[in-house]
């Protein structure tokens, strides 16, 4: 399911560009790379989603996280990607060294992902187009 959600939502950003597969993750989408990430959603937090940033993420031109379907997306360029990711106190994951995690708040479009509670709003991304 998640893979027809990304194309889903890879179709609703395009407005209208070819689409196609580069790599693991990543889409070419007119001239931008794309890389995707999808989560789905949880009984216990439906608006809720965990999402990371690693070093595949940074080499996209844009990155587009779907929450739970293809109707709720945020697409936003790398350059807020490398902003969280460059912040000393952003969450890192304890399993894997150099990938950082965040969580979205699909209710209040935003994304926590330093400690203190360091947030960003995510309003201008949510249902972006290229």
């Amino acid at each position: 399911m998640s893979d027809t959600e990304k194309l889903s939502a890879l179709s609703a950003v395009s407005n209208g560009a070819s689409v196609s597969p580069i790599g693991k993750a990543k889409y070419r989408v007119g001239n931008d790379t794309v890389h995707v990430r999808f989560c789905s959603s949880s009984a216990a937090a439906s608006d809720k989603y965990k999402f990371n940033i690693n070093p595949n993420t940074l080499s996209a031109d844009y990155e587009l996280w779907v929450c739970g379907s293809a109707t709720t997306y945020y697409l936003m360029p790398v350059s807020v990607m490398r902003d969280i990711y460059d912040n000393p106190n952003t969450y890192e994951d304890r399993h894997h060294p150099g990938i950082k995690v965040v969580s979205v708040d699909a209710a209040s479009h935003t994304v926590t992902y330093a400690v203190g509670g360091v947030h960003l709003s995510l309003s201008s991304y949510f249902g972006g187009k290229l």
